[in-house]
């Protein structure tokens, strides 16, 4: 026999009884999982007898268990998890969507009750933000059109006042020019005289200017505020007295003996979302 066989010899039988207790091992974690009755009958019974060799054999058959557990479970856990995940997704989109509706009838409702309209017929419309790109600053569309009984003409509101008017109008869309257009001109009673004047847009979105027909020496001051209607053959019903905006300067013009007024615009032009259209159309 040649030097050194016999530690390669029982390196080789060391390794192979090691490969048969791991498969032993493996074998009783499998069936025991899966709840093999003589296995557990036989593992009660020996638990006494053989607690030093039974300690061993969790120790050796625990990594192998619990592998076994986690490959056969892994699936199952995934299609949970995957389950629940689409719950919580669903009730965070039902929780964003019932905000949502919530904000939408809030709008709707503040645009039911306006109190400068009277019983004035008007349609409830909402501005496509994302049409208005098509248009300059001065023009928004609406979702609403002749199919509704709308008309070239007619002005437009918020809550907080005058918007602009319709320009054109199709079955199911309009465009509107906003107050703020320089060439949207409108006749307006200033203060709590109602002093006649006329004004128009300066293309801000903030900003309205009445240069025509209010005279040196009419009392004009600071915050009056400044209506559209009130005039015969104006925009609006002259039986309306719709909210423009306040003051905010007033200068003399010695030259043309008038008064110019830079007013700040009730409605916020840049946060236009819910209007009403006055079904009304001035006349010729």
């Amino acid at each position: 026999m040649l030097p050194g066989s016999k530690p390669e010899s029982g390196r080789r039988k060391s390794r192979y009884l090691l490969l048969i207790l791991t498969l032993a091992a493996i074998t009783i974690a499998t069936l025991d999982a899966r709840g093999v009755g003589i296995i557990s009958s036989a593992r009660d019974s020996s638990r006494d007898a053989l607690g030093p060799v039974g300690d061993f054999g969790n120790w050796v058959s625990t990594p192998f268990r619990n592998a076994w557990n986690g490959i056969t479970n892994y699936d199952d856990l995934k299609q949970e998890n995957e389950r629940l995940q689409q719950q919580v997704d669903e009730l965070k989109t039902n929780g964003m969507r019932e905000k949502r509706a919530q904000r939408e009838l809030k709008k709707l409702r503040e645009q039911l009750n306006i109190s400068f309209l009277a019983d004035m017929p008007t349609q409830i419309a909402r501005v496509d933000t994302a049409r208005a790109s098509n248009f300059d600053d001065n023009r928004v569309e609406i979702d609403k059109g002749a199919d509704h009984g709308l008309a070239v003409g007619n002005p437009v509101v918020t809550k907080a006042g005058l918007v602009g008017r319709l320009t054109n109008v199709s079955r199911t869309r309009s465009v509107v020019q906003l107050i703020s257009d320089p060439d949207f001109h409108i006749g307006v009673s200033v203060g709590k005289d109602q002093i006649h004047g006329v004004g128009h847009g300066n293309g801000d979105a903030n900003t309205f200017i009445v240069d025509r027909g209010i005279e040196l020496g009419r009392e004009v001051r600071v915050n009056d505020y400044v209506f559209a209607g009130g005039i015969e053959r104006s925009l609006v019903p002259s039986d309306l007295y719709i909210p423009i905006g306040t003051v905010k300067k007033v200068t003399p013009d010695a030259a043309e003996r008038v008064q110019n007024m830079q007013v700040e615009l009730s409605a916020r032009l840049d946060r236009l979302d819910v209007v009403q259209v006055l079904k009304w159309t001035p006349s010729d």
